[in-house]
């Protein structure tokens, strides 16, 4: 390898750590914001949560046939096996022998693309433009409003949930169509609550519940994008002191024949 191509190399290196860096301090960034979107939503999620296990005590899942499946990924890519991972636990739920024409909703055209390959059948629609900025509640809102079409009766939510700083695991949320839900003993009995209240909270609280999967996989997705820049930023630089070894050996070994010609040149007419 010549001197002019370690060099141009070493160059390119030096443009890729930089925006390698970029994508970590931006990725960073938008981490911050996002945990702090989620401190505010958590209570959406959890609250809802806790609120089916007390007077639903139901899981269905097992016993109902095509469900809904929300996979939750985003537009973007640079963050590791965050979609992957996703896409691995959806595909396993479509082999399911009484899953075969469950339909799926891709929320992120990363899903969309893992998924066509071998499941193109099973794609209700796909939501784009997908993480850029943070989910709102009203993007949940018109993703769950256009599965009303949709003749379902479970559903489940696939996404990443946050473990410890960096490190994050695929979980889903079980959710029920509202007519079901109105249906099951504990949530029946409930004369003191009007069916109209109760069914307008079943629906506030299942979208609810969509944006609160959303947020937090925005945040394992973050972390992972800033951990996968921040790790090839390091390898980037390895290489590139790698290089700058080589490039630094080579050159002073082309001085030193150099030198040696010039003083053998010498030597030779000295002699004369």
């Amino acid at each position: 390898m010549s001197l002019r191509t370690i060099q141009k190399k070493i160059q390119s290196y030096g443009n890729i750590n930089k925006i390698t860096s970029s994508l970590k301090l931006v990725s960073a960034a938008k981490l911050a914001k996002t945990e702090r979107l989620l401190k505010d939503v958590r209570p959406f999620g959890h609250g809802t949560l806790s609120f089916y296990k007390h007077y639903t005590h139901i899981n269905m899942l097992d016993h109902i046939e095509n469900h809904l499946i929300f996979a939750i990924t985003s537009d973007r890519g640079l963050c590791g096996g965050i979609h992957t991972s996703i896409v691995k636990k959806v595909k396993q739920e479509l082999d399911r022998p009484d899953q075969k024409l469950a339909k799926v909703v891709c929320v992120g055209q990363k899903s969309e693309e893992l998924l066509a390959k071998s499941h193109k059948s099973n794609i209700l629609f796909t939501v784009f433009k997908i993480g850029k900025d943070n989910p709102t509640f009203l993007e949940a809102s018109k993703i769950f409003n256009e599965c009303n079409y949709a003749d379902f009766i479970a559903c489940q939510i696939f996404y990443n949930r946050m473990v410890t700083r960096g490190k994050s695991h695929v979980d889903w949320i079980s959710i029920y169509n509202t007519d079901f839900l109105l249906t099951v003993a504990h949530i029946a009995s409930m004369e003191e609550v009007e069916e109209e209240n109760m069914r307008s909270y079943i629906e506030f609280s299942t979208v609810s519940l969509l944006f609160f999967a959303m947020v937090e996989n925005s945040l394992c997705e973050h972390s992972a994008r800033m951990i996968a820049m921040d790790s090839a930023s390091k390898n980037v630089k390895s290489l590139n002191e790698k290089l700058s070894l080589e490039y630094n050996r080579k050159r002073q070994f082309k001085i030193t024949s150099d030198l040696i010609d010039i003083v053998s040149g010498s030597q030779v007419i000295t002699e004369k």
